[in-house]
C-alpha cells in the first residue's frame, strides 16, 4: 500500500509501485541506538515503513522485550505489538540484513571510530546507493565521516539528545557540511513530519548544546577543585541559577564525564586556551565510567557560595556563547532553544545575556577571564565583538508578506524576555507603513504550538509581594493589550495547545483562526492564580452572550475546550486544516485590512452583566480539588469586570491577579507545577 504522507514516502517509497524501503538503526544495543530504534519504530509503524535493528552483540535479540518494557503503559498492548511486529532484528553486519529489505534511511550509532564507521558507509553505498545515511556522532564532522566517500551528499549528522526514546531534538550541521541542499530539504521535511525539531548548526566537531552542557560541568568541577564547595552545593546553586544540576546529571549517566571532557578537548583544537583546561581532579572520573562524584543530596549553597558560582558559571557559559555567536556555530535563537529544551535550562544563555544587557554581560565575561587568567581570552571569548544584533529575535521574529506582518513565536511559554521581544516586534510592524495587518503564529520550527502559558518561574520572585506582582502583570499586560487596541487588524493563528497566558495572548488579538483539533484552556485554577492577562473578560467580550455560563464554568474549573466549540461561541473566527493555517490566517488578516472580511465583534463597553455559578465542578480535569478562596476571587472578578468598559475592567483584573499571587493557593500551585505534582490546596473545595 502506498505511503500517504509525502514527507515519509519521499524517503521510503519514491516509487509508489514498489514496496516501502526500510529504516535501519545500526548500533541498536547502545543507549542512543536503542532509544532511536524505539522512537523511529513507533513513529514509522503507522506508515508501514519496515524498521531494522542491527547490532553485532547478541543482546540485540532482546531489544523487542526491552522496548516493550520501555513503552510501559503509555501505549496499549495492541499498539506496542504493532510497533514491535514492524521491527526486524538482525545480529551481525550489514551483509546479514535480508536482501529483500532495501534501505531508505540509515541511522548510525556505532562506536566513535573512523576505521569502523567509514567502511560501514562504503558497504551501505554498495548495497543501497540512494540511501540516506546519518550519524549520531557526538564529536565528528561530516567531513571527517563522509568526505571522499561515495554518496557524501546524501549523508550527514543527526546528533540526538537524552532521553533518546522520547526527545525529539536533533542538532544537524547544515553549513559547511558534505550534505547537499536537496538532502537537507528532504530531512527537514521528514523530521518535521514526524514532529521532530531540527536545530541547524555549522559543521564543527563539538555540537552547540554540548559546548554549553560540557562547559557547565567543566566549570563546576573547577569550582569544586578551587573552593570548599561540595558537588551538591554547587548543584544547588546551579539549580537556582540555571535550572539544572551538573554533578547529579553526570552521576546519572555512565560515561558522561568522559564525553564532557572530550568535548572540551575538541574545543581546545579550535583555540588552544586554558578556558578548556581539564583539572587533574576530573581525570579519574573521565577514565572510569562507573566512578561517581561524592554527593549528599539536600546540601544547600551559602549566599556567598551562590554569588561565586553565579559569577564563574555565567562567565564560562557567556564566553562559550560569545564564541558560537561570533563564529556562526549556531544562531542565538537555535542555541537558546537547545539550552532550554535539550539541556532543561530555565532560560537559554542568549536570553540571559539579553536580559542582563549586552554591556553588563560583557563586563561579567571580561572580569571572569581576567580573574581566572584565561589565555587567548580575546579569541576564545570574543564578547567584545558582539553587538545587539547577535542577541536579537531569540524568542520572537518578524517578517512581512504582501502587506501582512508576521510575528513568529519561537517559545511556548511567556517570560520577561519574550514580552520584551514581542513588544519590539509589535512596535516595528506598527510603524511600518507597508504593513496593513498582523498575524501571530508559532514559527513552525522551534515551536509548533501557539503557547502553553506563562513561565511559572517568573512568578516565584513576586509571590506574596503585591506591588511587585502588580508591576509584573501590568508590564506584560501593557504589551498584550496593544494587539487588542491596534488600528491594524491582529490575528492569532492557533494550533496545538493554546493554554493559560497563551490563550490570553490570543484573546488580545482581534481575531483567531485555528487549525482543526486545537485545544484551548485557562488552567490557572490548578496553578493557584487568576488569569490576569485578559482571561477573565476577553473571551466573554469576543463571544456570544448565550455562551457566558459555559465560559464561566471553564474559567472556574480550568477545563480545556476545543477550537470547534469556541467557533460556536464566536471566539474563534475560522477553523481550517493544519496544513492550511499559515495561508488562511494571513489571508484572513489581509481581508480584515481591506474590509472584505468584517472585523469580529468585541464588546468594549460593559453591556454584559451576569452572575457566575459557583456550584460547577470543584475539580480540575485530572480530578484534583481546586482552591475555594481562589475560585471566589475569580468568580467575583469575572462578574465585576464584564459589566465595565474594557479599560476599567482591565485595570481591576490586574489588581486581582496580583491579589491571587498573594494567596496560599498560588504558592502551593506554582511549586507543585514546578515539581510536576498535583497541588494540595489548603482551602480545597
Amino acid at each position: 500500500m502506498p505511503i500517504s504522507d509525502p514527507t515519509v514516502s519521499a524517503i521510503f517509497q519514491p516509487d509508489p509501485d514498489q514496496a516501502p524501503k526500510a529504516l535501519l538503526v545500526a548500533g541498536a544495543c547502545g543507549n542512543v541506538g536503542f532509544g532511536k530504534l524505539g522512537q523511529f519504530g513507533r513513529l514509522l509503524a503507522k506508515h508501514g515503513v519496515p524498521v531494522i535493528a542491527l547490532d553485532l552483540s547478541d543482546k540485540v535479540q532482546g531489544v523487542k522485550d526491552q522496548l516493550r518494557k520501555a513503552f510501559g503503559k503509555r501505549f496499549t498492548e495492541e499498539q506496542v505489538a504493532a510497533i514491535l511486529d514492524n521491527i526486524t532484528v538482525v545480529q551481525g553486519t550489514l551483509a546479514d540484513v535480508p536482501e529483500q529489505l532495501r534501505l531508505g534511511f540509515v541511522f548510525e550509532a556505532i562506536p566513535e571510530r573512523l576505521d569502523i564507521k567509514r567502511p560501514f558507509y562504503t558497504a551501505i553505498r554498495e548495497r543501497d546507493p540512494d540511501c540516506f545515511v546519518f550519524s549520531a556522532t557526538s564529536g565528528l564532522t561530516t567531513k571527517h565521516l563522509f568526505e571522499g566517500l561515495p554518496g557524501a551528499d546524501r549523508s550527514g549528522v543527526m546528533h540526538p539528545f537524552f532521553p533518546h526514546l522520547t526527545n525529539k531534538l536533533f542538532e544537524v550541521p547544515t553549513r559547511g557540511c558534505t550534505t547537499s541542499k536537496d538532502t537537507l530539504k528532504a530531512i527537514r521535511k521528514f523530521l518535521g513530519g514526524l514532529g521532530m525539531n531540527l536545530l541547524e548548526t555549522a559543521d564543527v566537531p563539538a555540537f552547540a548544546a554540548d559546548r554549553i552542557f560540557c562547559g557547565m560541568m567543566l566549570e563546576a568541577v573547577r569550582i569544586h577543585d578551587s573552593t570548599d564547595l561540595s558537588p551538591a552545593q554547587i548543584d544547588d546553586a546551579c539549580k537556582k541559577l540555571l535550572g539544572t544540576s551538573p554533578f547529579y546529571v553526570h552521576n546519572l549517566i555512565p560515561g558522561a564525564n568522559y564525553l564532557s571532557a572530550h568535548c572540551m578537548q575538541l574545543l581546545s583544537e579550535e583555540v588552544d586556551s586554558t578556558l578548556y583546561a581539564i583539572p587533574e581532579l576530573w581525570k579519574p572520573y573521565t577514565e572510569d565510567p562507573r566512578k561517581q562524584w561524592p554527593y549528599e543530596r539536600g546540601q544547600r549553597c551559602t549566599p556567598e557560595g551562590y554569588a561565586l558560582v553565579e559569577k564563574r558559571m555565567l562567565g564560562m557559559l557567556f564566553s562559550l556563547t560569545a564564541y558560537m555567536l561570533k563564529h556562526g556555530v549556531c544562531g542565538a535563537d537555535q542555541l537558546n532553544f537547545l539550552c532550554e529544551n535539550a539541556l532543561a535550562f530555565r532560560a537559554g544563555m542568549p536570553a540571559l545575556m539579553a536580559q542582563r544587557g549586552l554591556g553588563a554581560s560583557k563586563a561579567l565575561v571580561e572580569a571572569f577571564l581576567a580573574e581566572q587568567g584565561v589565555t587567548e581570552a580575546a579569541a576564545v571569548a570574543p564578547v567584545g565583538e558582539l553587538d545587539d544584533s547577535h542577541l536579537a529575535n531569540i524568542y520572537v521574529g518578524t517578517s512581512v508578506h504582501e502587506g501582512v506582518g508576521l510575528i513568529s513565536l519561537k517559545r511556548r511559554t511567556i517570560n520577561h524576555q519574550f514580552i520584551a521581544e514581542l513588544d519590539q516586534a509589535y512596535e516595528a510592524l506598527a510603524a511600518d507603513d507597508s504593513v496593513k495587518a498582523m498575524v501571530l503564529a508559532p514559527d513552525g520550527a522551534l515551536s509548533r504550538e501557539f503557547g502553553h502559558g506563562a513561565d511559572i518561574s517568573c512568578f516565584l520572585p513576586v509571590l506574596g509581594k503585591h506591588d511587585q506582582a502588580l508591576k509584573l502583570i501590568q508590564t506584560w499586560k501593557a504589551t498584550l493589550s496593544k494587539f487588542q487596541t491596534s488600528p491594524k487588524p491582529t490575528v492569532a493563528a492557533l494550533v496545538g495547545r493554546v493554554l493559560g497566558g497563551g490563550n490570553e495572548l490570543a484573546s488580545c488579538c482581534q481575531a483567531r483562526v485555528a487549525a482543526g483539533g486545537t485545544r484551548l484552556g485557562q488552567p490557572e485554577p490548578t496553578v493557584g492564580v487568576l488569569p490576569g492577562l485578559g482571561g477573565c473578560h476577553n473571551i466573554h467580550r469576543a463571544s456570544k452572550a448565550e455562551f457566558t455560563a459555559r465560559i464561566n464554568e471553564l474559567l472556574l474549573t480550568g477545563h480545556g475546550f476545543e477550537a470547534e466549540e469556541a467557533a460556536e461561541w464566536g471566539y474563534v473566527s475560522k477553523i481550517v486544516p493544519v496544513r492550511d493555517l499559515p495561508r488562511e490566517s494571513m489571508a484572513f488578516a489581509a481581508g480584515l485590512a481591506d474590509g472584505s472580511i468584517e472585523r469580529p465583534a468585541f464588546r468594549m463597553d460593559g453591556a454584559e452583566a451576569f452572575t457566575v455559578d459557583r456550584s460547577v465542578d470543584g475539580k480540575n480535569e485530572a480530578g484534583v480539588p481546586l482552591d475555594a478562596e481562589l475560585r471566589e476571587l475569580i468568580a467575583k472578578t469575572v462578574e465585576e469586570i464584564n459589566a465595565l468598559p474594557y479599560a476599567e475592567g482591565t485595570a481591576i483584573e490586574e489588581v486581582r491577579a496580583a491579589d491571587s499571587l498573594c494567596l496560599s493557593a498560588s504558592k502551593i500551585g506554582t511549586k507543585a507545577m514546578l515539581r510536576g505534582k498535583p497541588p494540595q490546596f489548603e482551602n480545597a473545595i
